[in-house]
């Protein structure tokens, strides 16, 4: 039992997260948000600082046309 709480807790903290978006503006020009983080705090990270960067773009006449998550 605790060999199995022990592989839980550690595929948790050592895990990593990769989020990559394709955005496109009027004029056919392409731009990718690409973010990448480890360990639990890594993967929280990462959706935030990807939503800031779609944001970005966004105000800058962009829109998403593609997302990996």
């Amino acid at each position: 039992m605790r060999w199995r709480f022990l592989i839980c807790a550690l595929s948790v903290l050592v895990g990593c997260s990769t989020r990559n978006s394709v955005l496109v503006n009027n004029q056919g020009q392409e731009m990718t948000c690409e973010t990448s983080g480890a360990g639990f705090m890594g993967a929280m990270s990462t959706y935030k600082t990807q939503q800031d960067c779609i944001a970005e773009a966004e105000k800058r006449g962009y829109r998403v046309l593609s997302e990996t998550k």
